[in-house]
């Protein structure tokens, strides 16, 4: 090892490892599986931005102790740096409009049908350029990043014809190449039937089979694919249909279920190996138990519940049971235009009955395992990614306590 690219950072005011966390794969969260440290103190190799060691700093291995280049973290508590498994980050226009309709007691569904909803974001992202894509979706991202959010998933889905899908996942690999942060694509064409299919939803879940999900796949565009199953949108025997098409051409699943309406859908994430099922704002008892026997992970969406008036996701039946749970913002134009993922935490803790250290877990490691990436992100270990949101505190609690409004 080349002591020169090395890196001290001693001291750490609070370190939370998460180690406790990964042991147990994210279930039944406590804290003490957040593995807080006081007086930290970590070792980094730059040359390949990896934790080599880390513990309490009077316990600092001799091997380390003449390390020159050091910093000092006294005034800091650090967490593994915050990860977003579940966004709409590319999209044009907004849907302003859709949300003074709700105030005055319209009903998501009654939009969508009445044209609005996600259809109204399909036809400001179709005619919008690339370059204006990219503009915004760069400076929504820079707006994650203050947050301490360093990984994110961004869906396609607004475009729902080939050439508007690839636009948005062409932006999103040019986005990569312009930020620090670590972006996850995922190809969601089946996010609402297009208009000009309408009426014609099986002719288009063939069309995406055959031709699309092949060249999104040779293309190398997309890591994940997912899919919107709630009536008028797309039914589990559709879903099933795609989510295979997807599995044999390499993508991994991620799928949208039981928001509005239980049809089945988490049962069809389980069955699939999905890594993570999403929203579960009203899933059945049943599904539960299924789930939680699974490493399936419940990925709820706090802020859609809050923004949209409806029902929140029962958190705690599900981590009682024994689930994984992620939390996530949902950031999209329509039901939650928010990239404050702490703020989640705050909603998560006060609402939907999520202890801290539960709360602290669904934005990293239950995260990180949404996405797949828990042995690379998530937690504070020997061997992972240096990867660290740093707060000006004196204990990790501030971080659901302020609103998600951090320094």
């Amino acid at each position: 090892m080349n002591q020169e690219s090395l890196v001290l950072y001693d001291p750490i005011f609070q370190c939370l490892t998460l180690a406790g966390v990964a042991a147990k794969e994210g279930r039944h969260v406590t804290t003490e599986d957040l593995g807080i440290i006081e007086n930290a103190a970590m070792v980094v190799d730059t040359e390949n931005t990896r934790i080599i060691w880390v513990g309490k700093s009077k316990d600092l291995p001799t091997q380390y102790q003449g390390i020159v280049n050091r910093y000092t973290c006294e005034t800091e508590v650090w967490i593994p740096e915050l990860v977003e498994c579940h966004t709409h980050l590319v999209f044009a226009g907004d849907r302003s409009h859709d949300f003074s309709q709700r105030a005055a007691g319209k009903t998501y569904a009654e939009i969508a049908a009445e044209g609005g909803g996600i259809l109204t974001t399909l036809s400001h992202t179709r005619n919008a350029s690339f370059e204006t894509l990219f503009e915004t979706a760069q400076h929504e991202i820079e707006r994650f990043q203050k947050l301490g959010v360093g990984t994110i998933e961004i869906k396609s889905g607004y475009g729902l014809s080939l050439e508007s899908e690839l636009k948005i996942l062409h932006c999103i690999k040019a986005l990569q190449q312009n930020t620090s942060v670590q972006l996850v694509p995922t190809f969601m064409p089946a996010h609402a039937i297009p208009p000009e299919f309408k009426g014609r939803a099986d002719d288009y879940v063939k069309l995406i089979c055959e031709e699309w999900i092949p060249e999104v796949a040779k293309a190398e565009l997309a890591s994940y694919f997912d899919v919107f199953i709630e009536e008028g949108y797309f039914s589990v025997p559709q879903a099933e249909l795609l989510c295979l098409k997807a599995i044999d051409h390499g993508l991994h699943i991620k799928i949208h279920a039981d928001q509005f309406k239980s049809l089945g859908g988490t049962s069809l994430a389980v069955k699939l190996g999905a890594h993570s099922v999403d929203h579960l704002d009203n899933i059945t008892a049943s599904d539960i138990q299924l789930l939680s026997r699974s490493n399936t992970v419940a990925v709820l969406c706090p802020g859609a519940s809050l923004f949209t008036g409806t029902s929140y996701a029962p958190a705690r039946q599900l981590i009682d049971q024994g689930a994984r749970v992620a939390l996530t913002t949902d950031f999209n134009p329509g039901t939650c235009p928010s990239r404050n993922l702490p703020l989640m935490t705050t909603i998560a803790c006060a609402q939907m009955k999520m202890t801290v250290a539960e709360s602290i877990a669904a934005i990293t490691y239950n995260a990180a395992a949404a996405l797949g990436l828990e042995k690379e992100i998530g937690s504070l270990e020997a061997g992972k990614q240096f990867r660290v949101c740093q707060l000006k505190a004196q204990s990790y609690e501030v971080l659901p306590y302020y609103f998600g409004e951090l320094e």
